[in-house]
This record gives structure tokens, C-alpha cells and sequence, in this order.
């Protein structure tokens, strides 16, 4: 990578922390300082932390581009014919449009602009370990190497082919002026593991352990949202399934889901079928194992759904959407579909980020970026062809907490599962980003829906020009 270190922001946000009321990343920057000045105390670090996660918000990073904007888009999402932004993504102009590479290079900046910002405090906190006190080195190093891992793990779902020999992207492991070679992907997933593991051996402290998720100091509050433990075995597993070692991924998730009921409930129909908008759990946040609260959520979901002009509405088609619920035959009640709300046209809008007032503060604002279900559906994955009763069987838990109260056929083949996990990547991740990794990894032969051959030259992002040039 030609370092983006010249680039990069050397500065780091400093948040102030409001009353415990407050969510964790619900605040906004107040200033900037040096890093030299910033990582001189426990609490320098604990902002330097915070900023790293501000700049995952972006709208050029989750805020948009990476959940719901250009990766869904993509993956075939929406109906783009009218929409100036996303048209020529979802028709794969990545080579002959100049916005459509500004958007992939604003992504690649970004992420390795995080990058940067996360190595800054890797770099620092062990000749500091002395500032900290009771488990709060052990919490933000921790925090710090998965974020690194989760990062670099989607520069490779995007940039890198599934052939894991080819060359794909650079793993920046230090703050350097130094341009940092591209490896191949099968080195960049052991480096990811590398992380992943000793970010899991940090976090052992982890409050959520413990099921504790709140806290009157506010830095150990809502962990549930935060890089926790259980995060980083979800991320875990999905880094394992990209490497196809279905063993290792089945046993992270399944320490997922073994305490699942206990720290991560699912959502209760009370709290999905509430009279008042205000009341409604669109994004299911009692599943949330990692999001990111999004403090302009609500302008966001606005300008590109809920009342977004017409170039700029992101909606499909109603026989898509029908056809993915199974509306007419088991799908009709299933509570997914209040993800979406139907146009006077007939066509379909997502609603999982409607922001309507005075909405409960434990559900606004929030970004789902890994979930509960998803672990079910690793698991599922992992026992077809092994255990098929166990796979259906994973499947129709996620099923029967949405609403679903008809089972999936115990005698279902290898193929008609898979189908299945793929139908539930579509209706569950609506807005997450999810489809298009899941289809790469799975090597659909299209995305659903729209019948183009997928080859690496849809999958594979190109590279910015100048890493191109400059890398390796």
C-alpha cells in the first residue's frame, strides 16, 4: 500500500463524556489534538478508542457505503434505474466511471485511514500499560486488534478474490511512513486470525462475560454495541468460513449461541409489533453482537428512504420483495418485513433505519454491523452434508423468532438448504452489506435476482491508481 500515512489524520478525535444516559458512540467530536499530546493518559486513550469508531461512521465507510449504500447496491439491492449514485455501481462500471472509483477509493482511504488510527494506539499502549487501571488496558487493546481485524477482513471481502493464493491487500500493522506491500490472501486471513486471537485473549475480562452490559462508568456501558468478546468470536467465525474451515468457524459461533438467550435475547414480539412507531425495534438491537451508533442517522435514512426525493430513493421492486418473504405461503407474518414499508406504487423501501420521534434510546441510531441470527446461519452452513437435521435446525430457530411458526422440512437435501441459508442472508441482512460477501464467499453463480455470470471482475474491486502504482 503506498502508505495512505501522507494522507492519513495524525489527529485524533476527542469526545467528552456525557451523563451515563448517554450511548457510547452517540457524541460528537469537540477537538483535535496530536496523538503525542492525545495518548498521555488512560483517558487520552480511551478517546483515541472512541475516535477510531467516529471514523467508521462515516457515510463514505458504515455510515453508508459498507451496510446499506454502495455494497447492497452492488449485490443487486435495489432498483437503481433512476438514481444518479447508484446506477452505475449496480451495473458494475468500475473500470469506466469515474464516480463509481471515487466511491471505491474514498472506501479504500477510509479504511485504511481507521487503520492508521488503530495502529496509532496498538503502537503506544504496551510502553504505557502502566497508566491504566483496573481491566482498561487489557479492554481497549483488546478492542483495538479486533477492530484492526474487522477492517482489514472487509478491505479482503472486497478487494480480494476468494482464490486466497492471489494477491489481494496490504495488512498494515504499524503507524509508518513506509509503503506496506500487498499480501496474498491466505497470509492476510492468518493475520486477521492472529489479531482476532489475541484481541479474544484481552477481552477475557470483558464485562459482557459476565452479562454485564451496563455500567455507571460510562466507558464500560452498552458493551453489548461495543467490540466485545462475543464480537470478536462472531467475526471469528466469519473469518473462518472465508478460509472454509468450517470446524474452527462452527466452534466460534457456537460459543455465540450457546449463550445467546442469556446476553443476546431475541427480539420480542412486544417490542416489534408496539401501537406507537417510537416503541418499534427495527433493528432487532437485543441481537446486536457488535453496531455502531449513528448520530445522523435519521438525516441519512431520510435522504436515501424514507423521504428521499426520487433520484435518490433506494427502493425494489414488490414481486422481489414478495418473492423473498414467500408472502403468498409461510412468509406472510414474518417480522422482517417490518424492514420495509410499501410505496403507493407498490414498489418497497427499507424502514430498518427510520428514526421517527422521540424514539427509544435503546433502539435509535444503531447500524447493525454483526447479529445473532448470523451465527445460526454459520452453524447451518457448517453441519449440511454433516449434520443436515442440525442445519435445518438452526435455521428454523432464526425462523420461529421471526414470526415464521411453519419448519422448514426435515427432509430438505444439501442443495435445498443451502438455498434456504441464502434466502435468510437476503431477508435478514437487508441494509447490512451482507448479500454481496455472502454470494462472493458462496460463489454464487449471480447475485438473486439479477441473472449476470459473476465473475471476479464483478467481486473484485479494483484498486485505487495510486496503489497501483506504488504497491507492490
Amino acid at each position: 500500500m503506498k502508505n495512505s500515512l501522507s494522507t492519513v489524520l495524525l489527529l485524533l478525535f476527542i469526545f467528552l463524556f456525557a451523563s451515563s444516559c448517554k450511548k457510547w458512540l452517540d457524541v460528537q467530536p469537540r477537538t483535535k489534538v496530536k496523538s503525542s499530546v492525545l495518548l498521555k493518559s488512560e483517558q487520552g486513550y480511551k478517546d483515541a478508542l472512541i475516535g477510531c469508531y467516529s471514523l467508521m461512521k462515516s457515510q463514505s465507510l458504515y455510515g453508508r457505503e459498507l451496510t446499506f449504500g454502495f455494497v447492497d447496491a452492488v449485490a443487486q439491492q435495489y432498483d437503481t434505474y433512476n438514481n444518479a449514485t447508484y446506477n452505475n455501481v449496480s451495473q458494475f462500471k468500475y473500470l469506466t466511471e469515474a464516480p463509481v472509483r471515487n466511491q471505491i477509493d474514498n472506501i479504500w482511504k477510509g479504511m485504511y485511514n481507521t487503520i492508521a488510527n488503530v495502529n496509532n494506539i496498538l503502537d503506544n499502549i504496551d510502553k504505557d500499560k502502566a497508566l491504566f487501571t483496573g481491566n482498561n488496558y487489557e479492554l481497549i487493546k483488546g478492542e483495538a486488534l479486533a477492530l484492526r481485524a474487522f477492517l482489514h477482513f472487509d478491505l479482503l471481502r472486497l478487494f480480494g478474490s476468494t482464490n486466497l493464493t492471489k494477491l489481494s491487500i496490504p495488512y498494515v500493522r504499524t503507524l509508518s511512513t513506509e509503503v506496506t506491500p500487498r499480501e496474498a490472501g491466505n497470509l492476510v486471513i492468518e493475520l486477521i486470525l492472529k489479531d482476532l486471537q489475541d484481541a479474544a485473549t484481552n477481552l477475557n475480562v470483558d464485562p459482557i462475560k459476565k452479562g454485564l452490559k451496563s455500567s455507571t462508568d460510562e466507558f464500560l456501558n452498552n458493551r453489548h454495541q461495543r467490540m466485545n468478546y462475543f464480537a470478536v468470536k462472531g467475526i471469528t467465525a466469519r473469518a473462518y468460513l472465508w478460509k472454509n474451515d468450517k470446524v474452527n468457524a462452527l466452534a466460534n459461533a457456537m460459543e455465540v449461541i450457546n449463550i445467546g438467550n442469556q446476553i443476546f435475547p431475541w427480539i420480542q414480539t412486544a417490542n416489534i409489533a408496539a401501537t406507537a412507531d417510537k416503541d418499534k425495534d427495527l433493528t432487532f438491537s437485543t441481537e446486536n453482537l457488535f453496531a455502531l451508533n449513528v448520530f445522523d442517522l435519521k438525516t441519512i435514512a431520510n435522504t436515501w428512504f424514507i423521504s428521499a426525493l426520487p433520484q435518490n430513493q433506494l427502493f425494489r421492486g414488490s414481486y422481489y420483495y414478495e418473492e423473498m418473504f414467500e408472502t403468498n405461503t409461510v412468509g406472510s407474518n414474518d417480522y422482517r418485513l417490518l424492514f420495509t414499508s410499501r410505496l403507493v406504487n407498490y414498489d418497497y423501501v427499507l424502514y430498518k433505519y427510520y428514526q421517527p420521534e422521540n424514539y427509544k434510546k435503546a433502539y435509535s441510531e444503531m447500524i447493525p454491523l454483526i447479529r445473532r441470527s448470523e451465527m445460526n446461519y454459520i452453524a447451518a452452513e457448517c453441519n449440511v452434508g454433516v449434520d443436515n437435521q442440525k442445519a435445518i435446525d438452526y435455521l428454523n430457530e432464526v425462523r420461529l423468532n421471526r414470526g415464521i411458526t411453519i419448519p422448514l422440512d426435515n427432509n430438505l437435501n444439501e442443495a435445498a438448504i443451502r438455498e434456504e441459508i441464502l434466502k435468510e442472508y437476503r431477508k435478514e441482512f437487508q441494509g447490512e452489506g451482507q448479500i454481496f460477501a455472502y454470494c462472493k464467499r458462496t460463489k454464487q453463480e449471480f447475485f438473486p435476482t439479477h441473472y449476470i455470470t459473476l465473475t471476479d471482475l464483478h467481486l473484485v474491486m479494483p484498486l485505487p491508481d495510486n496503489e497501483v502504482e506504488f504497491g507492490k
